[in-house]
């Protein structure tokens, strides 16, 4: 059997698997960003948990220094009551009471020098209480802010999941009827990409329609149609016979006449997008016939509206 199996069909079922390759490290870089962001996450949580022990520490720092403020002004009352006791004494001996005195209040400066320090530290302390509260209050805001944007970027995942498995069995039913060589579909970089041959579409250098076009075009209609958030971008395509200018203008009028087509059988025309490329994006050689048959097509590339999702994990 396996024998059996053309060099086509191989090389077909090659491009499904770089698709799925290519899909799967989009994936994976969406969910990398969702894990960054759970990262994020837990960094924020961290800084919270400390900035609430800092809090703990300086309120029982702030709490010890008061008692010590309070124990100092004790003492400095009372060393003023003993002054006041020492001036009361006798004239007998009011020199070694003044020396006594003095003494004191060399002490009593220091006691208030160190009561000013210590105001000072409160003080501090204070400030930097009302500042870790403040961090708590940011920390909190961002936690929140940071699942909000999780669960926005997952839901975002999930609809782009089921757009792109919506448009694959749409376009699973738009192939069937048609040969490969005249219709075949690709995804790559999370797009789907439609190849319509000339012999499918449009008879040698006319940019009319075919019948079998036709109802290609209009299979397609119906399919796009059922699939609103979808973007359509139509692309003519010519091999290198005859000049650059003539089969520009061409490959524009075969797209024209595909989106003008799809637009009259109910696709809306602000989904459309119509571009001629000439020869100047080939898919084969031009040196050979085979290759010519290959290159003059019209693509129509299916984008989804990606527009939430990319602003989602774009960094702030």
């Amino acid at each position: 059997m396996g024998s059996c199996v053309s060099q086509k069909s191989y090389d077909e079922l090659q491009e499904t698997v770089s698709y799925y390759k290519e899909q799967a490290t989009v994936t994976d870089s969406l969910n990398n960003a969702t894990r960054n962001a759970e990262l994020e996450k837990q960094e924020i949580e961290v800084d919270l948990k400390t900035a609430m022990m800092e809090i703990e520490q300086l309120t029982a720092t702030n709490k010890s220094l008061y008692n010590s403020y309070q124990e100092m002004l004790t003492k400095y009352n009372s060393l003023i009551n003993q002054n006041r006791e020492v001036l009361s004494v006798t004239s007998y001996e009011n020199l070694s009471l003044q020396e006594a005195v003095a003494k004191k209040e060399d002490e009593l400066d220091q006691k208030k020098q160190a009561l000013l320090q210590m105001e000072y530290e409160l003080r501090r302390n204070e400030d930097r209480i009302k500042a870790a509260e403040y961090n708590y209050t940011e920390a909190r805001g961002s936690i929140s802010a940071k699942n909000q944007r999780i669960q926005e970027l997952e839901a975002s995942l999930q609809a782009n999941e089921k757009t792109m498995t919506q448009l694959r069995n749409s376009m699973n039913e738009v192939l069937r009827g048609f040969s490969s060589q005249d219709l075949s579909a690709v995804e790559r970089n999370g797009k789907m990409y439609l190849s319509l041959s000339q012999n499918l579409m449009f008879p040698s250098g006319s940019n009319e329609i075919d019948w079998k076009g036709r109802q290609a075009i209009m299979k397609l209609a119906e399919a796009l149609k059922s699939n609103p958030d979808i973007d359509i971008t139509v692309e003519g395509h010519t091999d290198s016979d005859g000049t650059a200018s003539k089969n520009w203008d061409l490959s524009v009028l075969r797209a024209t006449t595909v989106v003008k087509l799809l637009a009259s059988y109910g696709v809306p025309a602000d989904r459309l997008i119509a571009s001629g490329r000439g020869f100047y994006a080939p898919i084969a050689s031009n040196s050979n016939q085979q290759g010519k048959g290959l290159n003059r097509r019209t693509e129509i590339i299916l984008s989804p509206q990606l527009d939430q999702l990319y602003n989602l994990i774009r960094p702030e």
